[in-house]
């Protein structure tokens, strides 16, 4: 008996499922636009934005842009609902400039949040409303949906949720999971007030490929005092197979992209 089979009887049933649109008692974050940068490089990641999307839109009267940047299309979305758009742009570059295409995604833009999100990255509507409420109350200008706990799914605790798209499925199957980066955790996804985070910076392009821009983000909005809300609460990664664009690219970029976190908190002159 494999782990799916053992656990059947415990899952709830589904609020919606994948081959069925869910439209009822959806939240309205009209003034919220989803963004995700986008490259595909395997079957897995191209399952979980497709489920990121729908998820979201189970939930949510929302906006959503995808950017795909790499050297030739290789998504086409399964799923299209009013307030989705899809973009391409052609990116030769074997390292995915992650922060370029968010600031690119945020210029693309028109509402007064953004929430910027990984293509794996899965948070409970309430905790994501939660965020966004914070944001309307101008209580905090960036607020992360979680609060630190990012635990990383195995591939039966990922299928299970693309199944029923119900996070209690992922909320059940933790004692299995373990901590991505310890209880701190700051990446996966983030709102922001979108123009004060622009006139803060917005990203810093200075990060090239996968690196510590996240925790550079922190630090800068931190150092110019400007409020960070954490919503109580874990989010979850969806499994797929680490590519080059899931660490470091060379032990050059590493060590620019350490130098650029250490500028920001001012540790490197």
């Amino acid at each position: 008996m494999d782990d799916s089979t053992a656990i059947k009887d415990n899952i709830p049933e589904p609020v919606c499922k994948m081959n069925k649109d869910c439209t009822k008692n959806r939240t309205d974050l009209y003034d919220v636009t989803f963004v995700v940068p986008l490259r595909i490089d395997s079957s897995e990641r191209k399952d979980n934005i497709d489920a990121l999307i729908r998820y979201i839109f189970n939930h949510f009267e929302t906006n959503f842009i995808v950017l795909e940047a790499d050297s030739g299309r290789k998504y086409y979305p399964e799923y299209n609902p009013a307030g989705f758009r899809y973009e391409f742009i052609s990116d030769e570059n074997e390292v995915f400039h992650r922060t370029k295409w968010i600031n690119r995604l945020i210029s693309m833009t028109t509402t007064l949040y953004v929430a910027v999100w990984d293509a794996d990255a899965i948070a409970s509507p309430g905790q994501i409303l939660e965020s966004v409420q914070k944001l309307r109350a101008e209580e905090a200008v960036m607020s992360l949906p979680y609060d630190g706990r990012f635990y990383s799914c195995d591939k039966v605790s990922c299928d299970l949720f693309k199944k029923y798209l119900d996070i209690q499925v992922l909320l059940k199957r933790i004692p299995v999971m373990r901590l991505m980066h310890g209880y701190h955790s700051v990446g996966g996804a983030y709102i922001v007030n979108r123009e004060t985070y622009l006139k803060a910076g917005g990203e810093n392009e200075n990060f090239f490929g996968w690196g510590p821009e996240d925790t550079e983000r922190i630090k800068r909005m931190e150092i110019m005092n400007l409020a960070i809300h954490y919503s109580p609460g874990v989010m979850f990664h969806l499994w797929h197979p680490i590519g080059k664009n899931s660490r470091f690219a060379n032990a050059e970029t590493e060590r620019k992209n350490r130098i650029e976190l250490l500028k920001t908190t001012g540790t490197f002159k």
